[in-house]
């Protein structure tokens, strides 16, 4: 990465330059995570239960930390002008490693408490019965009511706990990949780091919600491209604020 001032579009282009170096293996790997998303939108989709996709949906961006861990180990050796291969991206590499299986863990529990609360609101407002969402919630005053609710509340705590998320997993995941930091020094700097570049992670953040919500709610196959420019795109951003660290907030 170069040393010139940190963007978003600059992000987004190393992303894509990475992307296309690599695109065999990125396209495989990123290809299991549509197949299983494709899978279970298909399920809900049979059953009648349209509202459940999107807690699914809400909680990507919780585990999205972990999805990338790959893509930032190609990332590191790209830069490093290094071949990466199809195992660099499936293989967690490093002498603390046992820092991303804690974090790995953290995550999927806050996922796990995330789809629990959501399923449970979902059950307060619409019961236990598939709900297909339909022309009834617009014609149904208290189908519509319930649905307002269901997403105001259900919206609040994703909200929470994608920010945790994030603010965990952002830089700490790179920081023990790359500079073999442990768990509790790596996370107190991604912490640090989000809110000393509060700003331009704030729209990071939004760039991130924006492109992948719409990805997987308009156009699901092609999260074979956008996951991984994504995931080569957080390296970027790790190196702009931690690794060049003469750049301007």
């Amino acid at each position: 990465m170069d040393k010139a001032t940190p963007s978003i579009k600059k992000w987004l282009a190393f992303g894509w330059s990475s992307f296309i170096k690599t695109k065999t293996i990125s396209i495989v790997f990123s290809s299991f995570f549509c197949i299983i998303a494709g899978l279970l939108y298909w399920l809900l989709l049979r059953i009648g239960a349209d509202l459940v996709i999107f807690p699914f949906i809400a909680g990507f961006f919780i585990v999205a930390p972990i999805l990338i861990i790959g893509f930032q180990q190609v990332a590191g050796l790209l830069e490093k002008n290094k071949i990466p291969t199809f195992k660099d991206l499936i293989a967690i590499k490093g002498q603390k490693d046992k820092g991303i299986w804690f974090l790995i863990f953290i995550l999927s529990l806050c996922y796990f408490i995330w789809i629990t609360d959501a399923l449970v609101i979902y059950g307060l407002y619409f019961g236990i019965e598939p709900l297909p969402l339909d022309h009834t919630f617009i014609t149904d005053p208290a189908l519509r009511e319930s649905l307002l609710w269901f997403l105001l509340y259900s919206g609040l705590i994703g909200w929470v706990t994608a920010v945790i998320g994030f603010l965990l997993g952002v830089f700490s995941i790179p920081l023990i990949i790359h500079q073999q930091l442990n768990f509790v020094d790596a996370v107190s700097i991604s912490v640090k780091t989000v809110f000393k570049h509060k700003k331009l992670m704030f729209k990071w953040a939004l760039t991130l919600v924006m492109i992948t919500s719409l990805t997987l709610v308009v156009a699901l196959p092609l999260v074979i491209i956008v996951f991984p420019v994504l995931g080569y795109a957080s390296y970027a951003v790790y190196a702009d604020l931690l690794i060049n660290k003469d750049n301007s907030p």
